[in-house]
């Protein structure tokens, strides 16, 4: 318990005095460092703060001289003012009682108006004082103790939120990075009313409800794991010093146990990802890869889905980099987890994943797909890409279809990438390309239009269609170019090339003549229109 004023005159040894509060009265929860006894008119100079300054008042002559008093211990931070003032003095008790009352001050100025033995009065205080002083030492060793424990033991965040409510009497709550409550520890560990437990969770950053109490009557502190800000855990106590201390250890050992987690989430992600590099000229058999594959937590059922996941360029800051694909990969796990399959992930170059995923058993293959994918590219809207490579019953020949998974997602991104930049003029993330808007792409969404996307900056490419288009590559050409886009798309049908383009006959092949004659080639044969068609993809980007 913390000595104040209030409790300091309820010491046996200040109601002997018969105390009187003069003024101050919302002040006399001022928490007490010390008593000073002193019948010196200027202490400001010897005090530090929370004295409570005891004297005889000899040197108070008058109210001029009070109130120099009262404001020198004002302006000191003292925790208040005893005056033991008997009878016969009462001149010097109306001076008191004028100052007090014309002192722009709350500090507490009490008056004995018995005897009191001073020495008696502040040994009892300064033992209550000492006394809460070794209270609190020992309740800091037995948190101290607690939660180093649980640290060492790497409990979970539930024992480590039970161990604090006890302490501190009361529900503590986990937040993740988004403010959701993803734990609450209760006193006893005991298992909470549903009533008990929305009445909780209003006390949290994501509560929205008009009760929900206000953030200044919240204690949080902060869940940092390797310097960043992992979530943070809340409590709601009057008694703020002490939940302080217990949330700031509760918080470390809570930090602990997340980085424990993570370091063993990234040594079987370092061993996933040389797996998968590994197969990539796999020697062994089939069997071999298999057994490897379920002793890194693949269990196959007989379905497995190659994926690739690319995301927009990554920081030019290593750090920042380093996060975001730390947090590509939480996500992707984090999606495996709650769809029930399973999953190797490794690197797929330096902006993206590759993914051996696993569907659970009696769990369709496109349900368990559409889970993940959604769940990844919606966490960061526009700036992921999920593709499929085909499916397989084998470990190596799925990990075969890694390569075609990248190259899709690849073509998706380029795509998308370009589809906005031809709308807005700047390079950005466009929407979903595939026809029914699924979160993942396959080889049928991207086929020609992807490829020429990803080769649009290689030079051959560019020179190729430079080659087949020629004058019409100009500024003043695009009606021209439109037009051949049109019988390209039609597939050399005159009669669907006039329906498209809102033209007649004729004019479709008048058109058609002069445009061979420019170009030196046939637009009715086969070949020709596919070369015409991809040099058009390849002028698009």
């Amino acid at each position: 318990m913390q000595i104040t004023v209030a409790s300091v005159l309820d010491l046996p040894a200040a109601r002997k005095g018969t105390p009187e509060l003069v003024s101050g009265q919302e002040n006399l929860e001022n928490p007490v460092r010390w008593v000073h006894v002193s019948e010196q008119l200027r202490l400001s100079d010897l005090l530090q703060g929370g004295e409570l300054v005891l004297t005889t008042g000899l040197m108070l002559q008058d109210a001029e001289t009070a109130a120099e008093l009262i404001q020198d211990l004002d302006d000191a931070n003292a925790a208040g003012l005893i005056v033991e003032l008997l009878p016969g003095r009462e001149p010097t008790m109306s001076a008191l009682r004028t100052a007090a009352r014309h002192t722009a001050t709350t500090l507490p100025i009490v008056i004995l108006h018995s005897k009191v033995r001073f020495v008696e009065f502040t040994e009892a205080a300064h033992r209550s004082i000492l006394g809460d002083h070794l209270e609190a030492l020992e309740s800091n060793r037995r948190v101290h103790e607690t939660f180093t424990d649980l640290a060492l033991s790497d409990a979970e965040p539930a024992t480590v939120l039970t161990a604090a409510a006890d302490m501190l009497q009361a529900p503590v709550l986990l937040e993740d990075p988004l403010g959701r409550v993803v734990e609450v520890g209760f006193p006893g560990g005991r298992t909470p009313s549903a009533e008990e437990t929305a009445q909780v969770l209003r006390h949290s950053s994501a509560a929205d409800h008009p009760d929900s109490p206000d953030e200044d009557n919240r204690i949080s502190v902060v869940v940092r794991v390797r310097n960043t800000a992992w979530g943070r855990l809340v409590s709601v106590l009057p008694d703020h010093a002490q939940a302080q201390h217990v949330l700031e250890r509760a918080a470390q050992a809570v930090a602990l146990h997340l980085m424990a987690e993570r370091d063993e989430r990234d040594l079987a992600g370092i061993a996933q990802s040389s797996f998968l590099t590994e197969l990539n000229q796999w020697s062994g058999s089939a069997e071999d890869a298999q057994t490897r594959a379920a002793s890194l937590g693949l269990n196959n059922a007989g379905r497995l889905v190659p994926l690739a996941v690319r995301t927009s360029t990554l920081p030019e800051d290593p750090l920042a980099a380093t996060r975001e694909e730390r947090r590509l990969r939480d996500d992707l796990t984090r999606a495996v987890d709650e769809s029930g399959a399973t999953a190797l992930v490794g690197h797929l170059g330096a902006d993206g994943l590759s993914v051996l995923l696993a569907p659970g058993r009696g769990t369709r293959r496109g349900v368990t797909l559409d889970r993940v994918a959604s769940a990844v590219v919606s966490a960061d809207p526009g700036n992921r890409w999920v593709a499929v490579g085909p499916t397989s019953a084998t470990v190596v020949e799925a990990a075969a279809g890694l390569v075609e998974a990248a190259h899709v997602a690849e073509a998706a991104q380029r795509l998308a990438q370009r589809q906005v930049r031809d709308e807005s003029g700047a390079p950005a993330v466009g929407p979903s390309t595939n026809a029914d808007e699924r979160a993942w792409y396959r080889a049928a969404d991207v086929r020609l239009p992807g490829l020429m996307a990803m080769l649009a900056g290689d030079e051959r490419v560019v020179r190729f269609a430079r080659s087949e288009l020629g004058p019409l590559l100009e500024d003043d050409r695009e009606e021209d170019l439109a037009f051949l886009r049109t019988l390209v798309a039609a597939g050399g049908s005159k009669q669907e090339t006039a329906r498209r383009a809102y033209l007649s006959r004729p004019a479709v092949y008048h058109r058609i003549s002069r445009l061979e004659e420019e170009l030196g080639v046939s637009l009715s044969e086969p070949a020709s229109l596919t070369s015409l068609a991809v040099a058009l993809s390849a002028a698009e980007r």
